[in-house]
């Protein structure tokens, strides 16, 4: 099953065989987004990785080339993942990584030499968004509806303007329609993060980033993928593909690894997923009044569901879900790190308060989705006795 992330003479073919199958999330975890457990092949290459590749993959001695050949074949290997999801034909040369999304997008956009502003839209992360501040150039949002589609009616038509876009918003689950976007003719910068492996993202882009916690990678890598159309350079030198002065080769191994297990079982994730949250939102408006389901319910992620309960304290209910064994996240004020109201929810004009965002992971059950719902039934309940409600 593992291809190309690990040369084949460190993972006897034998030991991964026996190590098949989706790693258990602990019971309760309902937070996706947030992270994932590494899958059994996964986890082997990590460590195979560390034990192999921790020189200096620029070194001309033995173990430098060994440790250049793991870090040369994961970028290879997610080169071909990334063509397989968008379409885009890629070669390895064309496949950066960072340890943050904030560096990895400022990157990314000092590659366009040819433009003068930045229109992002409202609802972009606000690491994405930081960067480009920090790009110094003209910068202007661009406004969303209410289930949070960019307007397409905002975007300047002036030349030389970077477009800056999620694939689909990691908090609603809403997807952008970046076909659409591309006729605008723009360059565009698409975060896909939480989008490849679990959607299809297509060629509508000039780079593409994402982090390889979305598709079961460890934490801590940014990938950046160039579209060989896109009139783009690297506006410093990244040897190997390295932002910075050092290579994470194992999360690097770990990360290519993850995404070739997954993409094999990629429409039959999909399908799972969608047809959960569908059960899981049906349940939910069947069983508690007043409660407000945000972003698209067609054209959205497969496995984020997001709404606000009405008459109930987002960080409450949380840590009260909490107590009975389910992790979920929420965007409001309360329990976010910052002081103020999810900038996604108020830009899309709905409630922020008694926030609830569950992202699925693979391989979760219909029965540890009602077995959610059940306790959130409770949860609200007690919570709005409390309130007074």
């Amino acid at each position: 099953m593992i291809r190309r992330s690990i040369p084949a003479p460190f993972v006897p073919a034998s030991t991964v065989a026996a190590m098949t199958g989706v790693v258990p999330t602990p019971a309760g975890f309902l937070d996706a987004v947030g992270g994932l457990p590494l899958t059994p092949q996964t986890a082997l290459a990590f460590r195979r990785a560390q034990e192999l590749a921790w020189s200096d993959p620029a070194r001309l001695h033995h173990l430098g080339k060994q440790a250049a050949l793991f870090s040369d074949t994961a970028r290879a290997s997610l080169a071909s993942s990334i063509t397989a999801t968008t379409g885009v034909t890629l070669t390895a040369e064309q496949v950066f990584f960072a340890p943050s999304a904030q560096l990895a997008a400022g990157w990314a956009i000092s590659g366009f030499r040819a433009i003068t502003s930045i229109a992002h839209s409202a609802i972009e992360t606000l690491a994405v968004i930081d960067a480009c501040t920090e790009s110094g150039l003209e910068m202007r949002a661009l406004s969303v509806d209410h289930l949070g589609h960019l307007n397409i009616a905002s975007v300047p038509g002036q030349n030389h303007t970077l477009l800056v876009v999620q694939a689909a918003n990691v908090e609603i689950g809403t997807t952008q329609d970046l076909r659409e976007l591309a006729d605008c003719g723009h360059p565009i910068l698409v975060d896909a993060s939480q989008c490849v492996g679990r959607i299809a993202v297509g060629p509508h882009w000039s780079v593409l980033i994402a982090d390889a916690r979305g598709w079961g990678g460890p934490a801590g890598l940014i990938v950046i993928a160039v579209n060989p159309t896109a009139g783009w350079a690297p506006p410093i030198a990244a040897p190997g593909g390295w932002l910075g002065s050092s290579s994470n080769i194992a999360t690097l191994v770990a990360a290519a690894t993850a995404l070739e297990v997954l993409l094999p079982d990629f429409a039959q994730e999909q399908e799972l997923a969608l047809a959960l949250t569908a059960h899981l939102r049906s349940r939910v408006e069947a069983a508690i009044p007043d409660v407000v389901f945000s972003g698209d319910p067609q054209n959205r992620l497969p496995h984020i569901l997001n709404c606000s309960v009405l008459y109930v304290s987002g960080e409450a209910l949380i840590s009260d879900l909490d107590r009975r064994g389910f992790a979920v996240a929420s965007g409001s004020a309360c329990v976010a790190d910052s002081d103020r109201a999810s900038h996604v929810l108020v830009a899309i004009g709905a409630f922020t308060g008694g926030n609830v965002r569950i992202s699925l992971p693979f391989g979760c059950t219909q029965e540890t989705v009602d077995r959610f719902v059940d306790a959130l039934i409770e949860s609200v309940a007690l919570l709005r006795i409390e309130a007074g409600r």
